[in-house]
């Protein structure tokens, strides 16, 4: 047997076995690199979820502040709008806020100068007290002019000042509450005009009062005069006028939709805020914040207004006009302005850790994290929390010209049940978060 004839069947063999091993290593790379690859494809997929993720956040982010700021401003047009149609536009609302006017020092000394310039000019009073007088008593005639003037004054206010004026000053504004549907309109009514861009009320009653009381005094120069309709009060006067009276008229058409909008609104950028807590808060005090805003362009306007009054314009007498007219609206801003602030106060704190600990060990009703009724609230969280606001909504259009300060609660209270019902449904007996808020929004 030869060498080659001997180590032929074992090289044979051992051929075969490295082949073999050979095998088994590529088919263990192919292996992994399928693995790895698969591994490659999942995170891959991942990454590209989470992307989406962050894009899918960043744009709720982004829609929540737009709509905040939407809302904000809304409200400030609800409150205006709202408090016009409903404050002003109703005859016992509007003569119970113009009645102290009749009371006031800066008015009475107004319209009492009004009606004695009005009666004097309306009479050459100096050439009539002349032809009264014999001849060699001509020189009087400048005096007694000047002293009938004064005693007509004198008289004039006393009137202003008596109960009698405080009757006719709510009759009057009584009878011609369609003021300020002209001041919406441009139209006349009654003993209000509002032409040239001024809103004025006839004072001719005033006038025929005051003539019977110079009559009773012995001075009866005026008896000849005759009643003129249209002896008139400016109460206000703006060039806009004309312009406002457009936008009201336009606003007013839609004063119901507005608070519901604004509703809406708040809501949708609570909704989409990544962390709802933050959300009302950014909310609440985007409403405070707007009702500074409507306080600060009051003042603004008001000093404006009085700074562009003429020489012969009263400074005092307008000044209370519009102190006493917008007092309703500034009261009715402040409550809003102040429920806004609370409500963004509380859900601060409610996000601070420590006060979280410190509910957590307090804990609750076993209710509100377990039984029938949390199960219930959270299997229906959503359909609760849109009844909620079509609750919220169906109130604001049935309820009979609501005011601006009723309008802000319903949707306050709307809200704050909303984010309770989502509380609710959140909590957990097993688990209490007490290391703050996640992140976000």
């Amino acid at each position: 047997m030869t060498p080659d004839e001997t180590d032929g069947p074992d090289a044979s063999a051992d051929g075969g076995a490295g082949e073999a091993v050979t095998a088994d290593g590529a088919g263990e790379d192919l292996a992994t690199l399928h693995h790895e690859v698969d591994e490659l494809r999942r995170e891959n997929e991942a990454l590209r979820v989470a992307e989406g993720g962050k894009g899918r956040r960043r744009l709720r982010a982004v829609s929540s502040w737009v709509l905040l700021v939407l809302a904000c401003l809304l409200a400030v047009v609800s409150v205006v709008v709202v408090f016009t149609r409903n404050q002003l536009l109703n005859t016992d609302t509007y003569v119970s806020t113009v009645t102290p006017l009749a009371s006031n020092p800066a008015i009475q000394t107004a319209v009492a100068t009004k009606v004695s310039t009005q009666l004097v000019e309306r009479v050459d009073l100096e050439q009539r007290v002349k032809s009264a007088l014999p001849a060699r008593a001509a020189f009087l005639a400048t005096p007694i002019t000047s002293e009938v003037k004064s005693t007509t004054y004198a008289i004039t206010l006393k009137l202003v000042e008596s109960d009698r004026f405080q009757k006719l000053w709510v009759v009057a504004n009584r009878a011609s509450h369609k003021q300020l549907v002209a001041v919406l309109t441009g139209s006349s009514n009654g003993s209000v005009s509002t032409a040239g861009g001024r809103v004025t009320i006839d004072l001719s009653q005033v006038e025929a009062n005051v003539k019977q009381r110079l009559d009773s005094n012995g001075i009866t120069v005026f008896d000849k005069v005759p009643a003129v309709k249209g002896l008139n009060f400016v109460l206000f006067q703006s060039d806009q006028l004309t312009k406002i009276q457009r936008l009201v008229r336009v606003l007013n058409k839609v004063a119901v939709l507005l608070p519901i909008l604004a509703l809406l609104l708040f809501a949708a950028a609570v909704a989409l805020a990544r962390n709802r807590r933050k959300g009302l808060v950014r909310a609440a005090a985007g409403l405070a914040l707007s009702m500074g805003i409507i306080l600060v362009a009051i003042s603004v306007g008001r000093n404006q207004y009085l700074s562009s009054l003429n020489a012969d314009q009263s400074k005092p007498a307008n000044a209370a006009v519009i102190d006493t007219v917008s007092a309703p609206l500034q009261d009715t801003v402040r409550t809003i302005l102040i429920i806004g602030a609370l409500v963004a106060l509380i859900a601060v704190l409610a996000g601070v850790p420590a006060i979280q600990r410190l509910v957590a060990r307090r804990g609750g009703p076993a209710w509100l994290s377990g039984g029938p009724f949390h199960d219930f609230v959270s299997a229906h969280r959503r359909g609760l929390q849109w009844a909620v606001l079509a609750a919220g909504l169906f109130v604001l259009v049935v309820w009979n010209k609501p005011t601006t300060l009723v309008a802000v609660i319903v949707v306050l209270i709307t809200l704050a049940v909303i984010g309770l019902v989502g509380l609710l449904a959140g909590r957990r007996a097993s688990a209490v978060v007490v290391g703050g808020a996640p992140p976000g929004g």
